[in-house]
């Protein structure tokens, strides 16, 4: 009866020992081999007899690596390469930061849409270079990339410049922007000043005569003249000019600003024809890294 006894024990035994060598538990196959280095050095010692024995369990639900395919994402890995910032575009190495042209100190908002990228203009219809570069600046507009949005901003840094900008946001308010160069040709060309300084001031009420006048020589009617020249709306871009003129750091005309991160102007990138390329290569920057 006993030897009956002990052989039904030792048989219990070696059932429970088998049970426990073919399904090993599932956080030590599961853990990284990194994180349990010990574990794996002391199995690679063991004799190979000592190894289990490999079980074939039953097929898995989920996918394994021989069983990938390479067409399909799973949501977690779809939803980490949507976070993933993409890599940083590269300018041509011909342009040098500092010197072809500067960082702002805080990069500010801009206007554009998904996709877009902003280049600002900035100007004063009093500056000569702007004259120059402004029919340069149009030829330019006519064959951008369409992903590049063109803003020009008139400098506000004393009286005689916001009265600049006035007169250039009511052509805007009137969509008679095609009077901008006029306005350019009226100063420096026919020798007009439209904005009067008399006594270190800028006389208003002659400024704003000289200005009607001109306008009204252009075809803009009296009563679209009266109803937006000193009106709400242009005062709020005035002001909207001036607060920009100090946040772009804007101590010279022309410069540019490249998606309200980057400014530079004519002399930095080395001429014209390398200011506009410059623009274009900054402009492409910007948008490969979105």
């Amino acid at each position: 009866m006993n030897r009956i006894l002990a052989c039904a024990l030792l048989a219990l035994g070696l059932a429970a020992c088998g049970s426990r060598e073919s399904a090993p538990p599932a956080a030590d196959t599961a853990a990284p081999a990194a994180e349990k280095p010990a574990a794996v050095a002391a199995a690679a010692e063991q004799p190979a007899a000592a190894q289990p024995a490999a079980v074939q369990g039953p097929a898995s639900d989920g996918e394994t690596v021989d069983e990938a395919d390479s067409s399909s994402i799973s949501p977690i890995a779809d939803a980490v390469a949507a976070n993933t910032p993409a890599p940083t575009a590269t300018l041509p190495s011909k342009w040098k930061e500092g010197q072809h042209f500067s960082p702002l100190p805080a990069a500010q908002p801009v206007s554009t849409g998904p996709g877009e990228v902003e280049v600002v203009e900035i100007f004063w219809y009093g500056c000569g270079h702007c004259f120059a570069l402004e029919a340069q600046l149009e030829g330019w507009e006519k064959t951008k990339p369409t992903y590049l949005k063109l803003v020009r901003l008139p400098v506000v840094w004393n009286e005689v410049a916001r009265e600049d900008a006035r007169l250039f946001y009511t052509l805007e308010a009137l969509n008679r922007f095609d009077l901008h160069m006029a306005v350019f040709r009226e100063l420096h060309v026919n020798r007009n000043p439209l904005t009067v300084v008399a006594g270190n001031r800028v006389d208003t009420v002659a400024t704003e005569k000289k200005v009607r006048e001109f306008l009204l020589s252009q075809g803009v009617s009296q009563e679209d003249f009266g109803r937006t020249y000193r009106s709400f709306a242009i005062e709020s871009k005035i002001r909207q000019a001036e607060n920009l003129s100090r946040r772009y750091m804007a101590d010279h005309t022309p410069m540019a600003v490249v998606q309200g991160k980057y400014m530079t102007d004519v002399g930095m990138a080395g001429g014209i024809e390398q200011f506009f390329e410059l623009l274009d290569d900054l402009a492409a920057r910007e948008r490969a890294a979105r």
